[in-house]
């Protein structure tokens, strides 16, 4: 039978197309262009430093990575619901603040003081998540100001000073399972759970599909308020987890400790291909970009000690990744409505 009797069907008998192939499925996945990236970076890092992939370089470079991993999911969650979450600093600080001061045993203890440190710092993304969702107001705008908030927060709390946190907070960040940093099975297990729950349930699929046509999700009876509220404040819940594992591994977290947080979190996000006009993404592409990031400044570091160079470093990941999508999808309306009212919201309020 020839390609022509293929395509137009013989005998009656329904058209034939043809199935995509392997290479095909594999380069349509988000974040391969991650796993490409990672891949060749950790090829050409020895030839550019020798001993950077060796095994002690890999491992006190895994923890830094897992911790961006835990702060990007967050900030993967809030992207593909369109928005952009500038708050993860004061989070990330908060988180470790709350836990290093009040973690001893003649304060909180250690797990009440992670409690709050997480669920209360998570409560200022639902503010977030709120304001954002129910009275449209542009995510840039809010999540600064309600980073503001927690700045405020540490400075009230700290009165300008540091904490330490126990020694047994410290012990278990810096613990290895199978000569394995144990930060590294926390993030594996958030990003496995995430992206099972993103993928393979119906409320994951509803997720996306509020990202990526809000006014559709609504007519057909999603509450999208409720996901984009959740988005918010999920992320803002990781990224104070992400700060209280932060204080184990620093011991003595400083009061800018999350500051380093915000533009890997949005690089990692980008690299991982996730679009930032919402809609699908990839917390394993996210989890990529984690890596490679955490590379990448460690590469970085064997020529320089500069912050400034680690940063316009994501910055430019960030920069070429957002003229990408734009290029390739060519949609800025959602882009602009990071920084302006969002008039893309449903006109009234959903009760489902």
């Amino acid at each position: 039978m020839t390609s022509t009797e293929q395509r137009a069907g013989v005998a009656g008998r329904p058209e034939i197309l043809d199935r995509p192939s392997l290479a095909r499925v594999v380069w349509s996945w988000s974040g391969t262009r991650a796993l490409v990236a990672v891949v060749a970076l950790f090829a050409i890092s020895p030839l550019i430093a020798a001993g950077s992939v060796g095994p002690t370089a890999i491992v006190s470079m895994l923890p830094f990575a897992a911790l961006t991993a835990i702060v990007a999911v967050g900030q993967t969650l809030v992207i593909q619901q369109g928005g952009l979450d500038l708050s993860i600093p004061g989070a990330v600080t908060l988180g470790a603040l709350i836990v290093a001061k009040f973690g001893g045993e003649a304060d909180w203890g250690l797990q009440t003081a992670i409690v709050v440190a997480i669920v209360g710092t998570s409560l200022f993304g639902l503010l977030s998540g709120i304001v954002v969702a129910v009275f449209g107001l542009p995510p840039l705008v809010v999540t600064i100001a309600v980073n503001a908030l927690m700045v405020g927060a540490v400075q009230a709390i700290s009165s300008g000073f540091g904490a330490q946190t126990t020694p047994e907070l410290s012990g278990f960040a810096l613990s290895r399972v199978w000569g394995i940093p144990v930060l590294v099975f926390f993030a594996v297990g958030i990003v496995l759970v995430t992206h099972l729950v993103l993928k393979g349930t119906r409320l994951g699929r509803r997720f996306e599909l509020v990202g990526e046509n809000p006014r559709s999700a609504y007519n057909i009876g999603v509450a999208t308020r409720g996901y984009r509220i959740a988005a918010y404040w999920l992320a803002t819940a990781l990224a104070a987890a992400g700060g209280v594992l932060l204080a184990g591994l620093l011991r003595s977290p400083t009061l800018t400790a999350g500051d380093d947080y915000l533009l890997a979190s949005i690089a990692a996000v980008v690299l991982g291909g996730t679009a930032l006009t919402g809609g699908r993404g990839s917390v394993v592409g996210t989890a990529l970009g984690a890596l490679f990031l955490a590379q990448l400044s460690q590469l970085v570091q064997t020529f320089t000690q500069a912050t400034a160079v680690q940063n316009i470093v994501q910055a430019l990941i960030i920069g070429v990744g957002i003229v990408v999508q734009l290029q390739l999808g060519g949609n800025t309306a959602r882009l602009r409505s990071l920084v302006r009212r969002d008039k893309s919201r449903p006109p009234a309020p959903t009760t489902r």
